[in-house]
């Protein structure tokens, strides 16, 4: 045997792209594998290999192999808009903290424009947030390959130990193997869960222990049979779904620019012009190693 390659119409395959480095704009994105770079559209390498053996030591019989697939994955464009107009404070009490003069520059003052820079730069997390979640369960719904489990019930804290446990047991041999320490152990797959799921799973594990914990009064959230729970809170409610962090993927244009605030001055209109936009998508290398559970 050989190595095979899927035959896909060319695209960027420049390894230099991939970074895999930590998102830092909110907490679960830290997690996902970071793929920089991408205007509009990539191919994404998914390696595989397999082993055949022999007993002979004087044959070589190469029957093992190796392959090459690939995964098209893209990003769309956000942007986001405001306009500041110097007249809005100058008629409230915060004039007195702006500079006199009508052909300056300043139409906010310091501690509220460094307050707006910031819950901006929150905001945008959090939209990338939501992208992450819709764009993601969209795909799982789509794709044949994910395992879905479909019995989860309304989430509760008597019913959320139940849900895990059929999640748990609908995982391929591939995903148990590298919970049990059979595989890569980097790729070994975890929960994500929202906040009300993360929520129930918490109360749930507490009602077992007949004294408390110091983890639960710490709020630290319990591994599942050795797999970390992860808090994704945009997922929606009665849905979780099992992976590798690093099976998931997010795709920026340049990723500094999620976070980027622009801010130009008008003088004829006498306003501050300020926005932000950037590049992101969301994806997945290999959806038989996902199982998604919904009701």
């Amino acid at each position: 045997m050989a190595i095979s390659v899927a035959t896909l119409d060319w695209g960027n395959r420049t390894p230099g792209l991939f970074i895999d480095s930590m998102v830092k704009s909110a907490k679960v994105l830290d997690r996902f594998r970071l793929i920089d770079g991408v205007k509009s559209k990539v191919q994404v390498p998914i390696f595989d290999a397999s082993l055949t053996f022999g007993s002979d030591l004087c044959a070589f019989d190469p029957q093992s192999s190796a392959s090459i697939d690939e995964k098209e994955m893209t990003v769309s464009t956000y942007k986001w808009a405001f306009l500041n107009c110097k007249n809005v404070l100058e008629t409230t009490y915060r004039s007195v903290l702006l500079k006199q003069g009508q052909h300056n520059e300043e139409t906010m003052d310091a501690q509220f424009k460094d307050w707006v820079f910031d819950y901006f730069a929150k905001l945008s997390a959090q939209k990338a947030l939501e992208l992450a979640a819709t764009t993601l369960v969209a795909e799982f719904v789509a794709d044949a390959s994910v395992i879905d489990y479909t019995s989860v019930t309304n989430i509760t804290p008597a019913s959320i130990l139940g849900d895990m446990q059929g999640a748990y047991q609908a995982m391929s041999p591939v995903m148990l193997s590298a919970v049990y320490g059979d595989a890569d152990r980097s790729l070994k797959p975890a929960f994500f869960m929202g906040t009300a799921a993360v929520q129930a799973y918490q109360i749930a594990i507490a009602g077992l222990y007949t004294t408390t914990a110091q983890g639960v009064v710490e709020g630290n959230i319990p591994a599942y049979y050795g797999m970390e729970v992860i808090h994704f809170p945009s997922l929606a409610a009665n849905t979780f779904f099992i992976s590798a962090p690093e099976n998931i993927v997010m795709l920026t244009d340049e990723y500094n620019d999620v976070r980027a605030i622009d801010m130009k001055w008008e003088a004829e209109l006498s306003s501050d012009k300020i926005w932000g936009q950037f590049k992101l998508g969301f994806s997945y290398l290999k959806g038989s190693e996902i199982v998604y559970a919904k009701n």
